[in-house]
């Protein structure tokens, strides 16, 4: 009974569940954001070094994991239509190792060069904490991706929906936590870098949410590899094309969007 739940769940159901989850999402933020633009000491210039943040760590993640979860989807259901189960999990180890990678890399780019992109390309030299205080969170969420295609390749979008409301619990928590009781009286720069903390901390919490509920079904899965027909094993390096094939057209238009608004930001200074 449990598998059948896991595998099967209907298109009306999934639908309302992700607009359920988007309506939740999108009233947390607004919280979050208000809180933010009435926090005493915070104001124009703490919301200037939180959004000149965001820009970059946008940028970054758009190339490292934006269109994942759609191509991996697409991917991983194909194969489990044909009773491919085994190709199927095989897609997304080769996914979540090679999206690892890019994750760590671009949180490795924000991490280490903080200071000259505040400096240089945003001209704004406060912002150099908060893009730091963004970095781990690219990669947490390069991980979330591959996850999440593979759970919506199963049909499992409720797990999905789940982390992103969850997500969004925690940003809207540790903002307020971080912001009004950690740094109590300290400068408009460490607040906007506290903020941005929150995203990468809310961000680690749904990659350890997913990561459980992976386990918990990790058996289930093992049974279906087993039962698997119709296996047809492609090389890695071929499985790795497929996907940025798929992936890279679905987020071409988020890349140029990143790229304009990172232009006119720098225009701006």
């Amino acid at each position: 009974m449990k598998r059948k739940k896991l595998k099967k769940e209907s298109f009306m159901k999934s639908v309302v569940v992700l607009m359920i989850s988007q309506v939740f999402v999108k009233a947390l933020g607004l919280v979050y954001k208000l809180y933010l633009t009435n926090k005493e000491g915070f104001g124009d210039k703490g919301n200037a070094i939180y959004s000149s943040g965001f820009q970059i760590y946008a940028l970054l993640l758009t190339i490292s994991a934006m269109g994942v979860p759609n191509a991996l989807s697409k991917l991983i259901s194909e194969r489990v239509a044909v009773g491919d189960h085994r190709g199927a999990h095989r897609v997304f180890k080769i996914a979540l190792i090679t999206f690892s990678i890019i994750g760590f890399g671009c949180s490795m780019i924000l991490f280490l060069g903080a200071n000259t992109i505040s400096n240089t390309f945003l001209q704004i030299p406060e912002a150099e904490m908060a893009l730091v205080a963004l970095s781990p969170s690219i990669f947490f969420v390069s991980v979330i991706a591959v996850i999440k295609g593979y759970f919506n390749g199963r049909e499992n979008i409720t797990v999905t929906a789940r982390s992103q409301s969850l997500e969004q619990v925690f940003k809207t928590v540790f903002t307020i936590i971080i912001v009004n009781s950690l740094i109590t009286g300290m400068d408009t720069v460490i607040m906007a870098a506290g903020a941005n903390l929150a995203t990468s901390l809310s961000a680690c919490a749904c990659f350890i949410y997913l990561v459980n509920y992976y386990r918990t079904i990790r058996p289930i899965i093992a049974s279906e590899i087993k039962s698997t027909v119709n296996y047809k094993p492609t090389r890695i390096r071929k499985t790795i094309k497929q996907i940025f094939f798929v992936s890279i057209p679905m987020s071409l238009s988020s890349i140029f969007g990143a790229l304009n608004r990172n232009i006119d930001c720098g225009k701006r200074t």
